[in-house]
């Protein structure tokens, strides 16, 4: 299995394919209706996308009318590539930055944080319970009060609800069924005939 949670791996992958843009599971056009529920479109509305890679999410966003769109991987190639490639979205961010240590994002900062596969991702690492944790924890640490993580994924609630639902944070699981497309030459992997939105919503007394 490749080593999804090493910067090295991503490099090497992103280098390769050369700046091309790629959304694991679904495109911003599937998940459009799902997402629009908790966006704003109001000034002091942040948006966070945790891995983004060389997903166009952030661009298509943008381009919807979202603005203060901050986007951040691990991988130094895949950000420089997205910053040149995207680089007309004057008001939508991009930083190398790894989800389990997010130490350069104030507290209470992002109404909505949108994770697609970084979640699955951190799970094939070998210390993934540890990482999952502290992916979560930094997740749940930047969003504000009332704040939104939406993780899509392809593993089904008995495998991921159960990680989510960490006493640790203070939030509101539910989860929705997302059609899964079927892409030629292509598989996820999962028996499931459909994708999951898992939404977490912070409690609004959470403290930073």
């Amino acid at each position: 299995m490749p080593d999804y949670g090493s910067p090295g791996y991503w490099n090497e992958r992103y280098a390769v394919s050369d700046g091309q843009v790629f959304d694991w599971y679904q495109d911003y056009s599937a998940l459009r209706p799902f997402l629009g529920p908790f966006l704003t479109k109001e000034e002091d509305f942040e948006i966070l996308i945790p891995g983004c890679g060389s997903s166009s999410l952030g661009a298509e966003l943008y381009e919807d009318g979202y603005r203060n769109i901050t986007n951040v991987d691990q991988s130094n190639v895949v950000i420089s590539q997205m910053m040149n490639r995207f680089s007309d979205c004057e008001e939508m961010d991009y930083a190398v930055m790894d989800v389990l240590n997010l130490d350069g994002l104030p507290a209470d900062c992002f109404d909505v944080a949108v994770d697609k596969a970084l979640f699955d991702a951190v799970l094939c690492r070998e210390d993934n319970i540890e990482s999952v944790l502290s992916m979560l924890t930094e997740l749940h640490r930047v969003l504000k009060p009332d704040g939104t993580l939406l993780i899509v994924s392809h593993g089904v609630p008995a495998t991921r609800i159960g990680y989510l639902n960490n006493e640790a944070f203070s939030w509101r699981v539910e989860y929705a069924k997302l059609p899964k497309p079927q892409l030629e030459g292509y598989s996820d992997g999962s028996p499931s005939d459909s994708h999951f939105l898992y939404i977490c919503r912070k409690d609004s007394a959470s403290a930073p």
